[in-house]
């Protein structure tokens, strides 16, 4: 009996020491496992983080570049691009819909009623709107990419040429004798003090009803396509500093020496709680905006805009080319 007790004691024993090694061995296991992982550069899943875009090429293009860095570093994304107009967004993102969207620093003029100079002034406006946008709305916004996206009227090269059309006061001359005019733009910027309407009072001319063609939103693609194509008598359209047809339609801006639209710089903008629980968003999308300057945006929104290319494969390879990407 006496054996009996010691010989079961060694059992217990070696049993116990039996489910510590494999214990031991499971969890050498999971660090390879995880060491693996590491090395093929997989880690853990986030998010999911809603990301969102303007309706034109251009958002298109910025917002698949931060999907695919975000993706790249286990993020969890909902594509939300070319959601809708600025106000859709604006009101999504005050509602928490969603998380990340791409925005105009000009803009924050119109978000907080707010007509002082700073918004004619590139880093004076990105600090204005993203102090205010902090401690109103808790909003942040990010690094800017480089690149004035203001609004702009464009004509065909052919046409400034032949009426002398350098800038909005040769537009205001050639108005005001006479000249015809069919300008294609959004309603928004007809209507606004920013936009047309600041531009008639600052040079001294107006436009009548039936020299104007409206659209309910700012896709400048079609408009330019318009011009390009005289489609029905448009000789005149509302363009962008960073579009990508100006160089390919051999189309010109008319410069506006007055600055009457605001600066605006495209910048990622995200909720201030998303930002606190996952704060290397900030570091990851740095690098990859101050690449952005106006030709370079002009450049990737002709592939998509002109040339048909899609807008996630035009952000993948630009992301790639500049060892953003894997």
């Amino acid at each position: 009996m006496k054996t009996y007790k010691l010989g079961g004691g060694k059992m217990r024993k070696n049993s116990f020491k039996l489910l510590a090694m494999a214990v031991i061995f499971s969890l050498l296991l999971i660090g390879c496992g995880q060491k693996d992982e590491a090395n093929n550069t997989k880690v853990e899943k986030k998010g999911p983080i809603t990301v969102a875009s303007f309706i034109d090429s251009e958002g298109s293009i910025l917002g698949q570049m931060i999907i695919l860095v975000l993706k790249q570093n286990g993020f969890e994304v909902v594509d939300k691009t070319k959601l809708g107009t600025p106000d859709v967004l604006r009101k999504a993102i005050l509602q928490k819909e969603i998380d990340l969207q791409i925005d105009y620093t000009g803009n924050g003029m119109y978000y907080h009623n707010d007509n002082s100079p700073v918004w004619h002034d590139a880093q004076k406006g990105y600090e204005t709107i993203k102090k205010l946008d902090l401690e109103k709305n808790h909003l942040v916004w990010l690094t800017p990419a480089p690149a004035n996206n203001t609004e702009m009227i464009a004509t065909t090269k052919e046409m400034a040429e032949k009426n002398n059309l350098k800038d909005l006061n040769d537009f205001a001359r050639y108005v005001n004798q006479g000249g015809k005019v069919k300008l294609i733009c959004s309603q928004e910027f007809a209507d606004n003090e920013m936009g047309l309407k600041g531009m008639e009072k600052a040079y001294g001319f107006k436009l009548k009803k039936e020299q104007l063609i409206t659209l309910s939103h700012g896709n400048t693609a079609q408009m330019l396509k318009a011009l390009y194509q005289g489609t029905d008598g448009v000789n005149f359209s509302l363009a962008y500093g960073t579009d990508g047809q100006l160089e390919k339609l051999n189309l010109v801006v008319l410069k506006d020496p007055k600055n009457i639209p605001p600066i605006y710089l495209p910048t990622p903008v995200i909720r201030e709680e998303v930002l606190k629980k996952y704060p290397e968003i900030e570091n990851l999308l740095k690098p990859v905006f101050e690449s952005l300057d106006a030709q370079t945006l002009r450049t990737l929104n002709a592939k998509v805009a002109f040339d048909g290319l899609d807008a996630r494969k035009v952000a993948e390879d630009y992301l790639k080319e500049k060892g953003f990407l894997k």
